[in-house]
């Protein structure tokens, strides 16, 4: 009984810690200047094959509100979403750049079709 007590106190701790997280803390974990996440083809349904400005977009928006239960008001986009090869000869290696008030994101996808986010903190100004 006590085991029980102590499991379901020790939930409703981390939910509550969870809860109290900013969303630039849920995009930088460990009080790091960037952060990586990953969201597979399973967890970004909707989401196209291609990477391009919609898909990273909606992408973004999925590793945002449905993995890391941040607000819609929390992060917003600054500029839309540009979008470049960075190899001709590879149609996969596109790569999609998005600034947003918290800081910029570079988006890529490897050939499971996983969307990789590499998260930069804005610099703070004093």
């Amino acid at each position: 009984m006590k085991l029980i007590f102590t499991l379901i106190l020790s939930a409703f701790s981390f939910s509550v810690m969870a809860q109290e997280m900013t969303c630039l803390d849920k995009l930088l974990p460990f009080n790091r200047h960037s952060g990586v996440h990953m969201l597979t083809r399973e967890q970004c349904s909707g989401c196209s094959d291609v990477l391009n400005k919609d898909s990273a977009k909606k992408a973004l928006k999925t590793l945002l509100n449905s993995r890391l239960f941040c607000n819609e008001s929390d992060v917003t986009l600054s500029l839309d979403p540009v979008c470049e090869l960075v190899s001709r000869d590879l149609p996969d290696s596109n790569i999609c750049f998005i600034k947003t008030n918290l800081g910029y994101f570079f988006v890529s996808k490897d050939y499971a079709r996983n969307f990789n986010f590499i998260f930069t903190r804005e610099k703070v100004t004093p």
